[in-house]
């Protein structure tokens, strides 16, 4: 087994788990979808939270190719993939009878989700490119134009979605989010 096999092994498990946290919470909303009001927002931040992690995932098979690990890799690593965890887990509820609609629970808990979507890429992007020694990858990545021009307008709109209440505009800025993601995934080649 290579070095990034152990690794990636570990952090692709937690990074799994938290794909599977969010899948779950949505099968269990739709099993008891007459119990509670599901409501647009919490869906598209799913969404989001599924679309972050999915480019996540293939940005870091491709950066971490040949790394050498150590003990920081892995605390460093373990917190950026349990920061994704705990934002998963709380996407959508656990005890559907403490909320009579999944709107009121996406107000409670949207900014933890998207602030721990957020300090994981940042530290991704940042602390985890510096333990690996992928300086050269850093730089270019935070001076890249193409990746700017959508992660800047990207982090904006995540600090938005956080701070701002109404619905709709919540609606339109997680759909921009979506936007952005896709055009991520179609356009710019992970680095």
């Amino acid at each position: 087994m290579s070095a990034f096999e152990f690794f990636f092994g570990f952090y692709g498990l937690i990074l799994g788990l938290s794909v599977v946290e969010v899948i779950t919470g949505g099968a269990r909303i739709l099993k008891q979808r007459r119990r509670i009001r599901v409501g647009y927002l919490t869906p598209m931040l799913a969404l989001v939270v599924l679309l972050d992690l999915s480019g996540f995932w293939s940005t870091s098979w491709v950066r971490y190719q040949g790394i050498e690990v150590s003990s920081l890799l892995l605390v460093v690593g373990l917190a950026i993939a349990g920061t994704y965890f705990l934002a998963a887990s709380l996407v959508f509820p656990e005890d559907l009878d403490a909320w009579s609609s999944l709107d009121d629970f996406y107000d409670t808990h949207k900014a933890w989700v998207i602030g721990g979507i957020w300090l994981a890429k940042t530290a991704s992007h940042t602390l985890l490119l510096l333990v690996t020694g992928k300086t050269d990858v850093l730089i270019s990545f935070w001076t890249s134009p193409p990746l700017l021009a959508v992660v800047i307008p990207l982090f904006a709109l995540m600090l938005a979605v956080s701070l701002v209440k109404n619905h709709r505009a919540n609606g339109i800025m997680l759909l921009l989010i979506i936007s952005a993601y896709l055009t991520l995934f179609i356009g710019v080649t992970p680095r």
